[in-house]
């Protein structure tokens, strides 16, 4: 199963078309694009249909009578739409989704393993110079984990 890596700075066309990076083009031609957050910061998440899928049926076998579980049903699932990706490898990023994410023509694609995020470039500039700011700290946590797992 292909995995999503890398960083992509592009552009949405006047109809709120993304053109996928030419890496994921023969990756998939049905995705599912859902609102996303991360720190308070909103973004689009984009996910092949098959992972898509898989994350349903997880999502499934939880209890739906915790509080939790429904929250994130009807902010996440309850938010997904399905698209084509069509010839041209492009993807039609719903409106009102763009709007959640505050993306007009300029967005970021950060790979993140099983999804992509797609982020308004101001948004992705001012995250990315607080993470940068805060990576040490974040390295010696993930040095650790990583000890754990020997």
């Amino acid at each position: 199963m292909e995995v999503f890596r890398g960083r992509y700075e592009t552009k949405i066309d006047s109809k709120g078309r993304l053109s996928l990076p030419s890496a994921f083009r023969q990756t998939f031609n049905r995705c599912v694009i859902t609102n996303g957050q991360y720190l308070g910061h909103r973004c689009l998440d984009l996910y092949d249909y098959h992972h898509w899928q898989v994350l349903e049926e997880k999502v499934a076998r939880l209890s739906p009578l915790k509080l939790e579980v429904q929250s994130f049903q009807r902010f996440y699932l309850a938010g997904g739409q399905l698209v084509d990706v069509d010839g041209q490898g492009r993807v039609l990023l719903p409106q009102s989704l763009r709007r959640y994410a505050d993306i007009d023509s300029q967005l970021v694609i950060v790979g993140m393993g099983e999804k992509m995020e797609l982020w308004s470039l101001p948004t992705w500039q001012g995250l990315y110079h607080r993470l940068a700011e805060n990576f040490e700290s974040t390295l010696a946590c993930i040095s650790q984990l990583q000890e754990s797992l020997v």
